[in-house]
């Protein structure tokens, strides 16, 4: 994944609203680089959309006046109905312009128009419950990798004991140096989203596995000072963790299940609201996120266990007797 932003090709106008996402809003390139690819689809559809005969880098502001609320509306029927984008992604794309046209009218001074996003409606969500492995599978992947299967098999067990005892984010695990791990304290200093910190803990049993990595990984004079490198002693990559979790789940039995690296995490969430006394306050603490509303997902994991239990109640099989 590229890190930087493609400011040669961009219009001047969206850069300056990419870096006000960057300095203001203190914003992740991350972050930033979906913006910049949401909007670029946007406004490539409406010079085509409106026969504006300039190219793409060319955009203005007077451009941007253009741009009307009936054009947005079949910008989103063009997403739905031509791109088969699915609602989540549409109310993503859809922000990330109402964003853009709140910052014009923000910062460009004396503007008549009315902003043409304002009665855009906000699209609903299909709350999709997130995929997770089992108690008894995720104690069983935390080994899975073994002489016989993997060289590296001490570094990717870690890495996946890791995510399954802090629940954290792959990009925040591949950015984990040395200097920010704390033994004494079992915790981990971490960068989350947004460029914020907080600070993770493990337990003791991931204690013992990092340990042994480092060991490993010490010997091998590495003046590297990220905790996961690659084969060749550098920083691991999003690609390299991606395809260790897939390895994983392939000799669990699991690949037709579609798992992915998020879903470690998931299962982290999942496990520990489970037997935390369901406290969504603490799981938001332990997940990072900055707003509850993106933790109330569990809840709804939750009620589908006491749906399931309700109905594996062997009292559900009662016949009455005449």
């Amino acid at each position: 994944m590229r890190n930087t932003i493609n400011y040669e090709e961009n219009p001047a106008i969206l850069n300056d609203f990419l870096e006000y996402l960057r300095n203001m809003r203190n914003y992740s390139i991350g972050t930033i680089q979906g913006y910049e690819n949401d909007l670029n689809i946007f406004f490539r559809f409406i010079l085509k959309y409106k026969n504006i005969e300039i190219s793409f880098s060319e955009i203005t502001i007077f451009t941007i006046f253009q741009i009307t609320k009936s054009d947005i509306i079949a910008y989103l029927v063009y997403l739905n109905y031509y791109k088969s984008n699915c609602s989540i992604t549409r109310k993503r794309k859809i922000a990330a312009i109402k964003t853009f046209f709140k910052w014009i009218y923000i910062n460009v001074p004396g503007i008549k128009k009315e902003n043409p996003t304002i009665d855009i409606p906000i699209i609903q969500s299909i709350v999709r419950l997130p995929k997770y492995l089992s108690l008894k599978e995720a104690k069983t992947i935390q080994n899975i990798f073994n002489k016989r299967n993997c060289i590296y098999y001490i570094r990717n067990n870690t890495i996946i004991t890791l995510f399954l005892t802090t629940g954290i984010r792959l990009n925040e695990l591949i950015n984990i140096k040395l200097q920010d791990i704390n033994f004494e304290k079992k915790s981990i200093n971490i960068v989350c989203k947004g460029n914020k910190e907080r600070v993770v803990y493990f337990s003791e049993h991931c204690k013992k596995q990092l340990l042994e990595y480092l060991d490993i990984r010490n010997n091998a004079n590495c003046k590297e000072d990220f905790l996961f490198l690659s084969n060749q002693n550098k920083r691991i990559s999003k690609g390299s963790v991606e395809y260790i979790c897939k390895k994983a789940y392939k000799l669990m039995g699991l690949e037709s299940k579609n798992y992915t690296v998020h879903t470690l995490r998931h299962t982290a969430a999942t496990i520990y609201f489970e037997f935390n006394n369901r406290d969504i306050l603490l799981l938001k603490e332990i997940l990072g996120h900055s707003t509850i509303l993106s933790t109330e997902i569990y809840t709804h994991t939750y009620n589908n266990l006491v749906k399931e239990a309700i109905n594996k109640n062997p009292l559900n099989n009662f016949v009455k007797v005449a």
